[in-house]
Parts: structure tokens; sequence; C-alpha cells
């Protein structure tokens, strides 16, 4: 028999990736959403899947779920994004740093539930091959969201003994990425003939596919890892966006430019962000396996897919 699982922010990006992969390994799967939450990402899984609606930011609501998911593991993925910047800062922090706390509180009596939330790269501000003991120094609300909830899942593990871990996810991309991210954007330019506009570039990513992402939230859930135990997910290596996007127009055939500097750096750009990955290796026996012009052509060929159904569907 599978295990119980509930998911909060399941019908994302990541967290529908994740749902396919429990489901289809025989897991009892239950999604806390909220009511406007689209299920897009999840059509083929509407009957098999338990839809438990509310909000992450609802206390009592997240109480409930908990209690009918009664979870062995609950991977906890509910987050405004990290970009656009026009998320208001009331916003990153109900969701973020509220619904963390609300889902600890609601977990308390449940000691031997394991907890793996989904955190982010922006905790810790710029830097190159940041390791999970680097100081959280964040230059966005959003990315001081993210650690203050890192913090209370830490505070959770030595206060409560709870069996709480973090997955620090860098830059992840692959086919369901959300059309207005770097790469489908630029992907999708590309097959419309549209020049790219973009800043001049500079900034670097560590980007990782997202098959190896939802590898990662496997092995937190099943290792036999210490509590509170942060890892850092991505590829080890920082690459510049205009590098990045070059790679990707060459994968193509270079349909179009980028038009590098068209667009201003913002002032809260990090510029700097790759990931130290040895303790994700050493303890959860996880390494990235997805090559960049491998994870770029799967997603080339993803979004070109669903480009064409949708210029199919409106001739």
């Amino acid at each position: 028999m599978g295990r119980r699982m509930l998911v909060t922010g399941g019908t994302g990006f990541i967290g529908a990736m994740l749902v396919r992969r429990l489901v289809a390994e025989g897991d009892d799967v239950t999604l806390l959403v909220r009511d406007d939450s689209g299920r897009a990402r999840l059509p083929e899984l509407e009957e098999r899947i338990r839809w438990c609606a509310g909000d992450i930011r609802d206390a009592s609501a997240v109480r409930a779920a908990v209690r009918e998911a009664e979870p062995d593991v609950v991977f906890h993925l509910a987050s405004t994004p990290f970009n656009p910047p026009t998320t208001p800062s009331q916003t990153h922090l109900e969701t973020i740093v509220q619904g963390t706390m609300n889902l600890l509180e609601a977990l308390r009596d449940r000691p031997t539930t394991r907890l793996v939330a989904a955190g982010s790269a922006a905790a810790y501000g710029s830097g190159s091959r940041l390791r999970e003991d680097a100081p959280l120094r964040p230059g966005t609300t959003f990315g001081a969201c993210k650690a203050s909830a890192s913090l209370l899942l830490q505070m959770a593990a030595r206060l409560y003994h709870m069996h709480t871990s973090e997955l620090r996810l860098f830059m992840p991309y692959g086919p369901g990425e959300h059309a207005n991210r770097l790469i489908p954007h630029a992907i999708l330019s590309a097959l419309d003939g549209r020049e790219i506009r973009m800043t001049e570039g500079r900034q670097q990513r560590d980007v990782i596919f997202v098959d190896d992402v939802i590898d990662a939230f496997c092995l937190a859930a099943a290792k036999p890892v210490a509590a509170g135990r942060v890892f850092n997910i991505g590829s080890g290596v920082g690459t510049p966006v205009r590098a990045l996007v070059e790679r990707l127009l060459q994968l193509m055939g270079n349909p179009v430019k980028p038009l590098m500097g068209a667009l201003p750096t913002r002032a809260d750009e990090i510029m700097e962000m790759s990931a130290e990955i040895t303790s994700a290796k050493t303890h959860l026996g996880w390494t990235p396996r997805t090559s960049l012009d491998d994870g770029l052509r799967r997603t080339i060929a993803w979004v070109t897919e669903q480009h064409a159904a949708v210029g199919a569907s409106q001739r």
C-alpha cells in the first residue's frame, strides 16, 4: 500500500510534476488547493487524487487538510512566485511565512510525519557556489520571507522535534513552466519570430531540470536524514543569462536574435546565484542527471508542441 501524501502548491509547475510522480508510484495523494487554483496541469489525475479546498494562509483550512489526509509525508510547495516583483509584500509574508507556520502548527501533534518544504536560493541573496551554511542575506521581500520560513522549519525541528527538511531550489526549468518565465518566454518568442528583449544578461543563474528536482523531493521524503536539514538543489554551475539564451537559440537554429541591453537591470536583481551541492549528493544520494543541452531540448520540444496545439485550436 502506498504512503499517504499531502501536497501544498500541487497545481504549480513543480508541484504538478511531483504529484504525477507520487501517483505513478502508487501513493495516496491529497492536495490542498485554493478555490481559484487552476487544475489545468493535472487533468488526467482529476479522479485519482483527493482535492481539499483551502488556502495555506487559512490556519483552519490547513488543519482540516491534515486531518483529512492523515499524511505520512507533507510536501510544502505553496508559495508566491519568484517573479514578477509586483507581488505585494503582504502577500509574500502571508503566503510564505504565515502559511509555513500554519502547516507547522497543524503538524505539531504528528511527530512521525515528515515535512519536506521547497525553499529558494533567493534566501541567500547573491553568491556563487553557496553552501547551506552561508549567511542568509536576501535582497528581495520574497527572499526575506523564504529565509524566515527556513528558520521556522529549523526551529520546529529543534524545539518540537518535528521531522522537517528544506530543499533550497535554485532555478528549476522544464516542461510545464509558466510562459512568462525566462526559458519558455525565449522559446515562444523564437517560435513567433519575435526578437527577445532582455537585460545585458550578466546575471548568473544555476538552472536545474525539473525531473532532477522531483528526484530530490522523493529522496528527501525517503532517506534517513537528520531533522531540520537544508539541501541546495541546483546544477552546481552558474550560467550567465546571456549565455543561456544564446545556447537556447542555437539549439533552435538561431531563428531570432536576443536584444541584449534592451531592458534595464532591476534594482533588486540577484547578479550571482549558484549552488554547492555536495550535501545533497552525500546525504540524499542525489545528483542532477540532466545536462543543460538535454534539458533545453526537452523543454523546446514541449513548448513547441503546446504552441502548435494552441495554433491549431485557433484555426
